[in-house]
Parts: structure tokens; C-alpha cells; sequence
């Protein structure tokens, strides 16, 4: 039994007075029991046995519309139906052997006669305790292993792709739905975690029934014979308890098939999917439905070859240059649409979408650094934001970056008025990095208006004001842990970091490291 689990009690008689005098009698959390719940008669005693699942039931032998024989007669001859087995201990006004030899043989516990005494109360249901607790341990035990062994089968099921030999009847029968959810630990904050990821599944889908394993890096669910609606129910509350802030789907669910090979299907559709969830940052999880709504997904995952390059996909370079020239905000919006699309459609990989954005942005600089070496453009150098384009989780965020970047670099060869209120502000942020900046604060500062000057900011920079303030800051934060014997959280609070938990999250996102892992790298 797991420690600190208390068993439910139903108390079944049609006096109330009795219940509630049944209910006080003994200190039940003392026996480690707690009473969940009451009956009037004998067929409500079995709906709530149904609803309630108690562990023992205190159960009245004389009552109206069901007396307490015909109740346990009823849980004894349909298991099926009542799957919680319940203990019973049978609490009766007269002592009558019969009665006594029916309740036994129906399977109660003991036989108690009324007026109850709490002594005896107390030791019958002690003894009760021990039995379920040891049943429980046994059950947990013999659970896990069968849970586990199910498990690897499924696992080898799904890394081989074939459903062999070793699966039980009740595994295979062909009227057994499956449906498999695949779970990033990346995604959902639990990298190097599982056993924290393990616990939140537990916790989630504790009302379904399911197999969970690990497939490294991934993390596999297994449902059975559970309705669609029912299973993305629970996917949105775990969803929901681990998605951060504006994150995006943290796992992909296929559909639902009978029998092993209907598993397997289930399994390969979420595959495909979760290969995929960098763009959905709009959905908590993506399933088939979303996918096939989807007619980039049908473009990304055609069998079609494309010869895709980077020098194509950079080929936009000069025309870019042009519109910065001349400050043409909507024809670079349209460029840079087009580009998303090439993307969004390609069949790239992930790390390779990646990479052809970090050269953009990287070969967009140089090319207006060449052409016009007269300018001096006050940007975030590229080479700053190319980590943080590897670190982003989903396509719209990363893509977000070289559009705001590129904008950020028209707003600069342009240097208009507005534009010199933006380099005080940049000046003043690079000096005074270690305090608690806020836009309102700047804003009233040089005299203007805070969401215009986030604007401005942001078109100017490339990044919003606190994104370009976290760079200046992690910055300090390298320098300081390559140049200095300050402890981390030292420079935390030096840097303007006045929570140690949130600097390491800062640092770790601009530099995919934590500042100890940085320190190590640097000085191999």
C-alpha cells in the first residue's frame, strides 16, 4: 500500500441515527479508514458501491426495498459489475445463525450484533486493515510487473514496426482499442526529469486506463479501451499543468485502432506528428485531425524529393538590401513572407530550418555592412541572436526573430528622429543593465509614450526591450564567470538577476548551458 492512503468506508443502514452514531463511535482516521460516504437501503448501497468504490462496507442486515443478504448476494454473483470488490462487515439487530452463515458465505468479514460495541467495532475493523493493506501491496506489486511487461512489449512492438510473437490473448483480441500519445520531456520542461514527467502522467491520466514508458528521448502512453473524447480530456489537463507561458504543443496523438496492429498504426501516425510539433505553438497537443487540416503538414511530409539549398534560400539577400535602403516595410513583409512559406512547406528538418535562419540573418548584416560600410547600424549583432533562433522551440517564435531583426535593420539605415531616442535608450540600457529597467520607466525618462518606445525599440534592435536587455545582461554574466571567482548567485544579483532560479532560466535559454556547464566549457 502506499504510504499515508487511507481506505473508504461506506456505512449501509436505514436509521440515521445509527449511521451517525457509527460514524463517531471509533477514531476511523486512527484505523487508518475514512468514511466517504452513506446509504439508506440496500439499492442505494449498490449504486454507491458502484460510485464510491469503497474499500469495506458496514452493511445493515434488516432495511427496506433490499435487505443486506440479497446486497451481498448481488456483489458476490456479478464481480464484473462491481470491480472494486468490496470488503463487508454485516451489522445486524438480532443474532441469528443463518443470517451469520449467509453473510459469510457471501464473502463478509464478520458478523457484528447490534448495540454495537466499539471495541469490537475497533478490532474487526483493525483486522480488515491489515488484510486490505496486504492485499493492496500484493496488488500494487503484481500490477507493476504486469504493467511493466505489457510495456516492453508495446516498446518493441513500436521500435521494430511489427507485431510479433508474445502477446497475450487478451492483448490481441481485435475488440481492444488502442490510441498512442507521444510526449516530448524537451517541451514540456522535463529534460533529464522523467521521473518528474512520470509523476505528472500519473497524476493526469490516474482515471484512464493506460501504459506509460519511456522510448529515449520520448515518453510513450499507451490507452486502452478509452473513448476519443476521454482521452483528449485528460491530454488538456496535462497539457495545461505543464505548459509555460505562451509555450506550444508538448506532444501528438494518434488515432484510435483496434488490436495490436491498430496500436501500431496509432503509434506511427503519432510519429509522424510529433516530428512536426515545432509548428504548432497554438495547441497544447496536435492530433490527426489538426494535421489533416493541415495542408502544409501534407507538403512537409510528401515523398516528393526537394532539392532544397541555402544559397536558394538566401537568394532574397539583395532584394532585402533594396527595400532597407529605402525604408519599404511591406515589400520586406512580403519577402519575408514568401520566405516563411518556403519554409513552412519545405521538407527541411528541424535543426536544418534552424540553420537556414541563422545564415540569414548573419549573411542579411554583412550584406548591408558591405554595401554601405559608411553606416553605422546600432542592431544586435546577428551572431547574438543565432542561439537564440537554436533555442526556440517553435517555428513562429524563431521565424518571429528574423522578421523583427530584418525590420529592426530598415528602422536603423534609415535613422530617423525617433531613431535617436532609441540610441540614448540603448546607451542608457548598456550603462544601467543591473537595474530594474521597465519600458515605463525609460519611457518617462526620455519623454515618451512606453508602448510607442517598445515599438520603436523593437523595430529598431531587431528583439523586444526585455529580450535585447536579457542579451546585455547574460553577456555581463559569461564575462563575469570567465574574468571573475564571483558565485553564480552573485552575479545573478549583479547582473540584475535578483532571483538565482530565474537567472539560471535566462541563461540557459540564451546560452542552451547553465552558467556552471559554460564556466566548465570555456575553461577546458
Amino acid at each position: 500500500m502506499m504510504a499515508g492512503k487511507k481506505f473508504g468506508v461506506l456505512i449501509v443502514d436505514d436509521e440515521e441515527i445509527v449511521r451517525n452514531g457509527i460514524s463517531n463511535i471509533i477514531d476511523w482516521d486512527a484505523t487508518g479508514c475514512s468514511i466517504i460516504g452513506e446509504a439508506g437501503n440496500g439499492e442505494e448501497a449498490l449504486e454507491k458501491i458502484i460510485s464510491l468504490k469503497p474499500s469495506l462496507v458496514l452493511l445493515d442486515v434488516n432495511m427496506p426495498v433490499l435487505n443486506g443478504i440479497s446486497v451481498l448476494e448481488e456483489v458476490y454473483k456479478n464481480p464484473e459489475k462491481y470491480p472494486s470488490h468490496p470488503y463487508f462487515l454485516i451489522l445486524s439487530g438480532y443474532s441469528d445463525f443463518e443470517f451469520a452463515q449467509k453473510a459469510i458465505n457471501f464473502g463478509a468479514k464478520g458478523y457484528i450484533v447490534k448495540p454495537i460495541d466499539e471495541d469490537i467495532l475497533q478490532q474487526k475493523v483493525i483486522s480488515i486493515v491489515e488484510e486490505l493493506k496486504h492485499n493492496s501491496e500484493a496488488d500494487f506489486l503484481r500490477n507493476n510487473a504486469q504493467q511493466e511487461e505489457i510495456a516492453q512489449k508495446f516498446s518493441q512492438m513500436f521500435l521494430f514496426g511489427a507485431v510479433e510473437d508474445g502477446f497475450s490473448a487478451q492483448e490481441e483480441d481485435e475488440s481492444c482499442r488502442y490510441q498512442v500519445s507521444i510526449i516530448s520531456p524537451e517541451l514540456c520542461g522535463c529534460l533529464g526529469q522523467l521521473q518528474a514527467l512520470k509523476t505528472a502522467i500519473e497524476d493526469s491520466f490516474k482515471f484512464t486506463q493506460h501504459f506509460a514508458f519511456p522510448m529515449e528521448p520520448n515518453y510513450t502512453i499507451v490507452f486502452k479501451n478509452e473513448s476519443d473524447e476521454a482521452v483528449q480530456r485528460h491530454m488538456e489537463r496535462f497539457c495545461s499543468r505543464l505548459q509555460k507561458e505562451k509555450s506550444g504543443a508538448l506532444a501528438s496523438l494518434g488515432k484510435m485502432g483496434n488490436g495490436l496492429n491498430g496500436a501500431l498504426d496509432s503509434y506511427r501516425q503519432a510519429r509522424l506528428i510529433f516530428n512536426q510539433l515545432f509548428f504548432y505553438a497554438d495547441k497544447a497537443y496536435v492530433t490527426t485531425n489538426d494535421v489533416e487540416k493541415d495542408p502544409e503538414f501534407a507538403k512537409r511530409n510528401s515523398k516528393k524529393d526537394k532539392n532544397y539549398s541555402s544559397k536558394e534560400f538566401l537568394s532574397c539577400i539583395p532584394e532585402l538590401v533594396q527595400y532597407i535602403e529605402i525604408y519599404e516595410l511591406q515589400k520586406i513583409s512580403q519577402v519575408l513572407n514568401k520566405q516563411r512559406t518556403y519554409l513552412t512547406e519545405s521538407t527541411l528538418s528541424v535543426d536544418e530550418i534552424k540553420k537556414y535562419c541563422m545564415a540569414f540573418i548573419v549573411e542579411l548584416q554583412n550584406a548591408v555592412h558591405t554595401k554601405h560600410p559608411e553606416k553605422e547600424l546600432d542592431t544586435v549583432p546577428a551572431i547574438d541572436l543565432v542561439n537564440l533562433i537554436y533555442t526556440q522551440n517553435y517555428f513562429d517564435e524563431m521565424f518571429c526573430i528574423v522578421e523583427d531583426f530584418t525590420t529592426g535593420l530598415a528602422e536603423s539605415f534609415t535613422s530617423n528622429t525617433s531613431n535617436s531616442t532609441i540610441l540614448k535608450v540603448i546607451q542608457y540600457v548598456k550603462t544601467n543593465y543591473h537595474t530594474d529597467l521597465k519600458l515605463e520607466m525609460l519611457g518617462n525618462l526620455f519623454n515618451c509614450n512606453s508602448a510607442y518606445l517598445g515599438k520603436k525599440f523593437r523595430e529598431y534592435t531587431g528583439v523586444p526591450f526585455n529580450t535585447y536587455l536579457d542579451i546585455i545582461r547574460i553577456e555581463q554574466a559569461k564575462n563575469m564567470l570567465l574574468t571573475t571567482n564571483l558565485k553564480i548567485y552573485e552575479i545573478s544579483k549583479l547582473v540584475g538577476y535578483s532571483n538565482t532560479d530565474y537567472f539560471y532560466l535566462k541563461f540557459k535559454k540564451h546560452t542552451n548551458m547553465t552558467p556552471k556547464e559554460f564556466k566548465s566549457s570555456q575553461n577546458a
